[in-house]
């Protein structure tokens, strides 16, 4: 794999900074608009309460009016969690519902808060979606969060924008994208005034984890990621790589809208350590894990203390074992992570269970795939960008 690349923007940073511009006081444009069907829900979520979004991308404020229908996140729970909070702090009652694959994720995490601030949520058996958001928070809080959940962490936040006094803390921290947003357009809870802005979204660093992956597996690579988001909390898996042997250099650092971004070259060499995942570094890598897990075909893996990948769009722990023994390689499940021994591979097709980075993963390693499609939820270039590096 060679050539240079700027990527889609950020998936996390786009959702955030969408409902943001909704809130703005005149008409916001934004530069690289992640282009993922999680991204379009939340838009066509903005557009059912009244706010005008179009093309890629433009965003006319409006009063937000109460929908005609359920909202459909489609399979973000992104969308669902944070766009569920957003409407709580902006008193406006909606039913969110999902495919099949979201109906099945936890969203007690997120109903429990939002209770507390006076919301009156409803969830199937407690648990589940369709989410039904009945009457919007009535006062501040300051909670410290159970799980490790950025979602849910965003949500609170912008639930609590109309009163001042709200707090959230976390036993581990996790991305901080929407606390960046706020503290650059100068949102203050209790007093907020957000004047229409330009706003560039940087490169999505997950997305580029699956290419780098891939260029290491292969000989001979040498690719480098124009201004791709640098944020602490979302580059911990280039640190393992460079770890376990990776060639990473990282040049033009700069703070660009208060998030850091910087040029990342990867060449392919020995890897010579394995990688090894520990509880308190999970969270910062929850998304990278899967694609980090295929180099233990060459140096070794195992993670711990990864319990959350269960609830993702598929079962992520059992659905990376299951495909990487296919591929012929001795692999350890337990029920917060697993490992994988080196190895010699054998030709199959993985199974996607419609997951998104698990079909990503497998990809950029070389390998078939059942569902190729499902990256359209988040990375709908995957396959150009590999074939244009590929050749």
């Amino acid at each position: 794999m060679k050539g240079e690349i700027e990527l889609p923007g950020d998936k996390s940073i786009s959702h955030r900074i969408a409902m943001l511009a909704a809130l703005a006081e005149g008409t916001c444009t934004i530069r690289n608009f992640n282009t993922g069907a999680d991204c379009g829900a939340t838009l066509n979520c903005l557009r059912q309460v009244g706010v005008a979004c179009e093309g890629n991308l433009t965003i006319h404020p409006a009063p937000l009016r109460i929908p005609d229908n359920p909202l459909d996140c489609q399979n973000s729970g992104s969308t669902m969690r944070m766009f569920t909070g957003f409407l709580a702090g902006q008193d406006i009652p909606a039913t969110f519902i999902g495919d099949l694959s979201l109906i099945r994720r936890p969203m007690r995490r997120l109903a429990e808060p939002l209770r507390q601030m006076g919301a009156v949520v409803r969830l199937r058996d407690d648990e589940y979606a369709p989410v039904v958001l009945e009457e919007g928070v009535k006062q501040p809080i300051v909670y410290r969060m159970p799980v490790h959940s950025a979602q849910v962490k965003s949500a609170i936040l912008f639930a609590g924008l109309k009163f001042a006094g709200t707090r959230v803390s976390e036993p581990v921290p996790t991305r901080d994208h929407t606390e960046r947003l706020f503290e650059y357009f100068k949102v203050l809870p209790g007093k907020v005034k957000i004047f229409p802005f330009h706003y560039d979204v940087p490169g999505d660093p997950s997305s580029a984890a699956f290419l780098m992956v891939g260029a290491l597996l292969r000989g001979n690579s040498d690719v480098t990621f124009r201004n791709l988001l640098m944020n602490p909390y979302r580059v911990a898996y280039m640190r393992k790589l460079h770890q376990a042997g990776a060639g990473i250099e990282i040049t033009n650092r700069k703070l660009v809208q208060n998030e850091l971004i910087a040029d990342v070259r990867v060449q392919s060499g020995t890897l010579h350590s394995p990688i090894q995942i520990t509880p308190e570094e999970a969270p910062s890598l929850i998304d990278e894990i899967p694609v980090l897990s295929l180099l233990g075909a060459i140096c070794g893996f195992d993670v711990s203390g990864a319990g959350e990948l269960r609830h993702k769009e598929s079962d992520r722990i059992e659905a990376m074992a299951s495909n990487l023994t296919r591929m012929g390689l001795r692999v350890e499940e337990r029920e917060d992570g697993y490992s994988v021994w080196p190895g010699p591979v054998t030709e199959t097709v993985a199974e996607t269970y419609g997951d998104h980075r698990i079909a990503m993963a497998f990809a950029a390693a070389g390998v078939e795939v059942d569902e190729p499609d499902c990256v359209r939820v988040s990375f709908p270039e995957f396959y150009s960008i590999l074939e244009r590096l590929n050749s």
